[in-house]
C-alpha cells in the first residue's frame, strides 16, 4: 500500500510541475504579445507624429520664405503692389546705386514664384524660381501689418519701415 501511495503522489507531482511549466510558457508567451503590440502601437504613432511635424514643416517654410524676403527689403516705399501674370504680385524694391531693383512674388501655374529682374522690366514667368506649390496666393496690408495667405497657411509681418525703422 505504501508503494501504491507514493507511486500517487509522485505522479501528482509530476503533473503539477507540468502544469506549472504550461502556464510559465503561456505566461511568457502572453508577454511577448503584448509587447510587439505595444511596440506596433508605438511605430504607428511615431509615424502619426512625424506625419503632422512634417506639414508643419512644409507650412512654416513656405510662409517663411515669402516673410523673411519681406523682412530683409523691409525699407521706406519698399513694399508695393504690382500686376502679375496671373493676378496681384507683391512687389519689393530695392534701390542701389547700380538702378531699382525688384523682386516679384505672385502665384504663376499653381506655385507661387519669386522674381528678381530691374523695376522696369516685364514679368518673365518662365525665369521665375518656384517658392512654394500654392493655388492661393493673396496679400493685403493694414496698419502697418503686411498679411500674406497662402495654401499652407497665412503669415503676418509688421513693417518696421512703417514705423519709422529701416
Amino acid at each position: 500500500m505504501e508503494a501504491l501511495t507514493s507511486r500517487g503522489i509522485a505522479q501528482r507531482a509530476e503533473g503539477g510541475q507540468g502544469f506549472g511549466r504550461l502556464f510559465t510558457v503561456l505566461l511568457f508567451a502572453l508577454f511577448i504579445v503584448a509587447l510587439l503590440i505595444a511596440i506596433m502601437t508605438g511605430t504607428g504613432l511615431y509615424r502619426a507624429l512625424v506625419k503632422v511635424r512634417d506639414q508643419a514643416d512644409d507650412t512654416r517654410l513656405a510662409t517663411g520664405l515669402i516673410a523673411n524676403s519681406v523682412r530683409a527689403a523691409d525699407s521706406v516705399d519698399a513694399v508695393g503692389a504690382g500686376k502679375g501674370p496671373e493676378g496681384r504680385s507683391l512687389v519689393l524694391t530695392e534701390r542701389l546705386d547700380s538702378g531699382t531693383f525688384e523682386t516679384r512674388i505672385y502665384a504663376y501655374q499653381s506655385s507661387i514664384v519669386e522674381e528678381y529682374a530691374l523695376a522696369d522690366a516685364a514679368y518673365t514667368p518662365e525665369k521665375a524660381t518656384p517658392v512654394v506649390a500654392s493655388e492661393r496666393f493673396a496679400f493685403s496690408y493694414e496698419n502697418g501689418l503686411l498679411t500674406v495667405e497662402t495654401d499652407d497657411g497665412s503669415v503676418q509681418v509688421a513693417l518696421r519701415s512703417v514705423r519709422g525703422g529701416a
